[in-house]
């Protein structure tokens, strides 16, 4: 059966214009939205979390009360910044602050009641990932911090971790077989401790793609590989256009777009397995200027409308919140 798709908005658009209660309200009745995925207040959330951790909590939660009383879902939380990707850093102390700025995000979406909470599997320097030592010796520190981050979020109520695909070797999850190799390791913890960690699935996005020096393969470039790679892992897609070099990125209805709609559908309604899919559109914008923010709305305004006649052309009819085939 097709995925039942819920098809959403993340707030990094309106991170730095308005506030999460004012941003849930326009997601509501400017973009006629009902689900949306929440991004950390990393210039203050992980301090504010370590100092004052009731306060934080009590924030948060007065967030969710006010997204449930707009009939909005907070169904997953992702950073979108790559402070916890920090995890790689050849430090220890680095990785375990980078380990705490998780471990807030994951607060965080216990507090909203999300299902998920995504982060990409690391960053590390390029000097440190062209050495093939440090590389492997800083993925095991990483690899490690996930692990507790599934204890975290098991502890926390969350159903599940999703790791965002990356566009670079450095960061990991960036090709089909090394993303494959990082689900084994993540996947043999998980079983052995299935009573006290949550499963690991894929946050897949259509503006990130690793370029032909670093992967001769197409398929590493195309969804439709990836899905028939991952068709019972990717529990959300981030859903952006982009370029033929995966650089920039942008709204749909734009000619130099290379992320055809009726073909995404089409892969997801054929290939994906899992019961339900977030389909979450993600394009910054300009932020922090009230002109941009206004050109952002008019922008998602128009890609939800192509979306939505992409889906409906594809077999998807809308009911009870979301699209179903």
């Amino acid at each position: 059966m097709p995925p039942r798709i819920r098809l959403g908005i993340n707030l990094n658009f309106a991170k730095f214009v308005y506030g999460r209660r004012r941003a849930i309200d326009v997601v509501r009745d400017e973009l006629g939205l009902r689900t949306v995925e929440a991004v950390p207040d990393i210039d203050f959330g992980p301090m504010l979390f370590q100092t004052s951790p009731e306060v934080f909590r009590r924030f948060h939660r007065d967030v969710a009360a006010h997204a449930r009383d707009r009939g909005v879902d907070i169904a997953s939380v992702l950073t979108f910044y790559r402070d916890c990707g920090a995890i790689a850093h050849h430090r220890h102390q680095v990785r375990e602050a980078a380990y705490r700025v998780g471990l807030s995000i994951l607060e965080m979406a216990a507090c909203y009641g999300a299902r998920y909470c995504s982060a990409s599997l690391f960053t590390m320097d390029k000097e440190r990932a062209d050495d093939p030592e440090q590389f492997q010796s800083l993925f095991d520190s990483a690899i490690s911090i996930w692990r507790r981050w599934m204890s975290d979020a098991k502890r926390l109520g969350i159903g599940s971790m999703l790791i965002e695909m990356a566009s670079t070797f450095r960061e990991g999850f960036s090709t089909i077989e090394d993303s494959r190799l990082t689900l084994e390791l993540l996947d043999a913890h998980h079983w052995r401790n299935a009573d006290t960690t949550v499963p690991v699935g894929i946050c897949y996005d259509t503006g990130h793609g690793i370029s032909e020096d670093e992967s001769a393969d197409p398929r590493d470039r195309d969804f439709q590989a990836w899905f028939e790679a991952f068709p019972g892992r990717i529990h959300e897609i981030h859903l952006k256009n982009t370029d033929s070099e995966f650089q920039d990125t942008f709204h749909f209805g734009d000619d130099r777009g290379i992320i055809d709609l009726d073909r995404l559908v089409r892969a997801i309604r054929d290939t994906l397995t899992v019961p339900e899919l977030l389909l979450m559109l993600e394009v910054p914008g300009k932020r922090g200027r009230e002109i941009g923010e206004r050109r952002a709305i008019e922008d998602h305004r128009r890609s939800i409308a192509l979306v939505n006649e992409a889906l409906a052309r594809n077999g998807y009819g809308e009911s009870e919140g979301a699209w179903v085939a």
